[in-house]
C-alpha cells in the first residue's frame, strides 16, 4: 500500500500539481478581472403581476440561471415595481459590484398620509447576510442602509422586510401624501462571494484528488486480496494432486564404504583394467575347475557386482 501511495504522489507532483497551479492562476485572474473591470453587465428584469404580488425574473450577476424576486406590501397597496440602472444612483460611497441586480423602484399607494408600510422582498437568491440599500436623491447622503429584517423561510428562501414611512428618509418623493416611492436593491459583499468561490474551487481540486487517491488505494487492496485468494486456491489444488504422484526411492546420502577401502578398490580396478595382461603360463581351459578356481571366480564376481551394480546402494 505504501508503494502505491508513493507512486501516486510522485505522479501527482509531476502532473497534477502544475495543472492545479495554472488553474488557480487563471481563476485568480478571472476574479481580479471581474473585480476591477469597468465593463459591468446590467441585468434586465422581467416583471409580472399576480394579484397583490409582483415578481421580477432576471439573471443576476455571478449566476448563469434566472432567479425570481417577489414583492409584496403590508399596510398599503403595491402599485408598481420597475427597474432602474445603477448609473443613475452611482456614488463614491457604494460599489456597483456589491449589487447583484439592478435597482428597483417600488411605488406604494392607498395609505394614510404619514403612515407606515412594510415592503417584503422574497427570493431563494438572497442569503442570511443580504441587506437592502435605499437610494434617496433628495438627501445630502443619498445612500441609506435600511433596517431590513432578514427572515429565513423553508426551502432556503430568505425574506427581506423593509419598513417605510410616508415622507420619511426612505421615501424618495419626500412628501407625506399617502404615496411612497422606495428606490433600492439587495446587496451582498462581492469580495465575500469572490473569496468564497476561490476557496471552493482551489480546495475542491484537493478534495477531488483525495477522493481519487482513496479510491485507488481501496481498489489496490481489493486486487491484492483477489490475488491472494487465487494463489491460495492454486496451492490447495496442487496439494490435492500431489499425493497421487509416486516418488522414486532415493539412495541414502553418505558413504557405505570406509575411505581407505574405497581407495584400495579403486586402485585395484585401475591396475586390473589399465595394466598389461599377464602372460599366459598355462591354459587351464582344458583342466577341470578346482575348488580354488571356483572360489576365486566367486570373489571376483562379488567385487565386480559391488562396483557395477549401481542399483545396489
Amino acid at each position: 500500500m505504501n508503494t502505491m501511495a508513493n507512486q501516486y504522489f510522485r505522479r501527482f507532483l509531476g502532473k497534477s500539481l502544475p495543472a492545479m497551479i495554472v488553474a488557480t492562476a487563471l481563476t485568480t485572474a478571472t476574479v481580479a478581472w471581474a473585480a476591477f473591470s469597468e465593463v459591468i453587465e446590467k441585468p434586465v428584469a422581467e416583471f409580472s403581476r399576480q394579484g397583490d404580488r409582483i415578481s421580477a425574473n432576471l439573471i443576476p450577476r455571478a449566476k448563469s440561471t434566472r432567479v425570481q424576486i417577489q414583492f409584496s406590501v403590508a399596510g398599503a397597496k403595491l402599485l408598481d415595481v420597475a427597474g432602474m440602472d445603477f448609473e443613475k444612483a452611482e456614488r463614491p460611497e457604494v460599489d456597483v459590484k456589491n449589487f447583484k441586480a439592478a435597482l428597483f423602484v417600488i411605488h406604494l399607494g392607498n395609505l394614510t398620509p404619514g403612515g407606515e408600510a412594510k415592503v417584503s422582498l422574497t427570493s431563494d437568491f438572497f442569503i442570511s447576510s443580504t441587506q437592502f440599500y435605499v437610494f434617496n436623491k433628495t438627501l445630502s447622503q443619498p445612500w441609506i442602509i435600511s433596517d431590513a429584517v432578514n427572515l429565513s423561510l423553508p426551502d432556503r428562501v430568505q425574506e427581506l422586510v423593509v419598513t417605510v414611512k410616508d415622507g420619511g428618509p426612505l421615501d424618495s418623493d419626500g412628501k407625506a401624501d399617502g404615496r411612497i416611492t422606495l428606490v433600492g436593491g439587495p446587496r451582498d459583499s462581492f469580495w465575500g462571494y469572490a473569496l468564497g468561490t476561490l476557496f471552493i474551487r482551489f480546495f475542491g481540486i484537493f478534495i477531488v484528488l483525495l477522493i481519487l487517491m482513496l479510491g485507488m488505494i481501496f481498489s489496490g487492496i481489493v486486487f491484492q486480496w483477489l490475488a491472494r485468494r487465487k494463489a491460495a486456491g492454486a496451492d490447495k489444488k496442487t496439494a490435492a494432486i500431489a499425493p497421487q504422484i509416486k516418488e522414486e526411492p532415493k539412495c541414502p546420502v553418505g558413504n557405505t564404504l570406509d575411505p581407505a577401502a574405497a581407495a584400495a578398490v579403486a586402485m585395484a580396478l585401475h591396475l586390473h583394467l589399465g595394466g598389461a595382461p599377464a602372460p599366459l603360463v598355462m591354459d587351464p581351459s582344458g583342466l577341470p575347475p578346482g575348488s580354488w578356481t571356483l572360489h576365486g571366480r566367486a570373489q571376483m564376481m562379488a567385487a565386480r557386482l559391488l562396483v557395477f551394480n549401481r542399483r545396489n546402494c
